[in-house]
């Protein structure tokens, strides 16, 4: 993700771009060895240079109307959540390196490195997951409601409500799609493949939010591949890579939504 890399260069001069240091100790896994705080091979402390994150927008999406206050709440909200993402990735790292270094100071006691082993590697892991998929789950939820919510604006001028646009053969995801689709008519064209992807995004957040599943499913793995025409057997995972494509994906089709709604709010206000 060029974009990531480009604002959170560490190599960058320090005059040319303003920094804020942070330092935390980290205590380790609750050891004998570790209660020692004087220890300098248990407790460290991070120092972490966090870059001053501009005020700009997010790459991925901009409301063009201020007056439509659900596409500025989507804006608004994606951006919230990069930003976070930015913050807790730089953290992140930075513990684990810390981590693994206190992992590797323990070597010479076979006790301590066995119990500070199996600390570091579920907190590695662990932390992993926790950090991609709640950000995954948090841009999932912020694409559906502003689907509903272009839904529920429109179910109004035609004094509807979205009980009664519900199709309670389909999810209410997919609801959404089918209902747009049918009053934007040509004025709005979400791709197969596009389709394909909100998909894959809805199955991967439930498993893990009904049962804590990580691994994406070899046969999605080949969907996703054909999507995004990656290398054959290439191995796909929730990671950086994977949120940055799905803010571009549903930042194209919330623009597509964005550009259908103002047609047709046009339209409907001429009568």
């Amino acid at each position: 993700m060029g974009f990531f890399n480009k604002l959170f260069n560490k190599n960058k001069k320090i005059e040319e771009i303003k920094t804020e240091k942070t330092c935390e100790k980290v205590e380790n896994c609750g050891c004998k060895t570790c209660e020692n705080e004087t220890s300098e091979n248990y407790v460290k402390k991070m120092c972490i240079s966090i870059e001053t994150i501009p005020c700009e927008q997010n790459p991925y999406f901009k409301a063009e109307k201020e007056s439509t206050k659900f596409f500025v709440e989507y804006e608004i909200r994606m951006t919230t959540i990069e930003r976070f993402f930015k913050i807790n990735d730089i953290f992140l790292k930075e513990y684990q390196r810390v981590a693994k270094e206190s992992l590797h100071s323990t070597r010479t006691d076979k006790d301590e490195f066995s119990k500070y082993s199996k600390c570091y590697f579920i907190n590695n892991n662990a932390f992993k997951d926790i950090h991609y998929m709640s950000t995954l789950l948090n841009v999932f939820m912020i694409f559906e409601t502003l689907l509903k919510n272009i839904v529920k604006d429109i179910a109004y001028d035609q004094n509807s409500t979205l009980e009664d646009i519900h199709n309670k053969n389909t999810s209410y995801l997919n609801g959404y799609i089918y209902f747009l689709e049918d009053t934007f008519k040509k004025n709005l064209e979400i791709e197969d493949k596009e389709k394909d992807f909100i998909g894959i995004v809805k199955k991967i957040r439930n498993d893990y939010l009904h049962g804590y599943m990580t691994e994406i499913p070899e046969s999605m793995e080949r969907e996703i591949v054909k999507i995004f025409n990656l290398r054959l057997g290439k191995r796909i995972e929730v990671n950086e890579n994977f949120i940055d494509n799905t803010c571009e994906i549903f930042g194209e089709i919330a623009k597509k939504c964005e550009i259908a709604y103002w047609k047709y709010k046009n339209r409907h206000l001429r009568g």
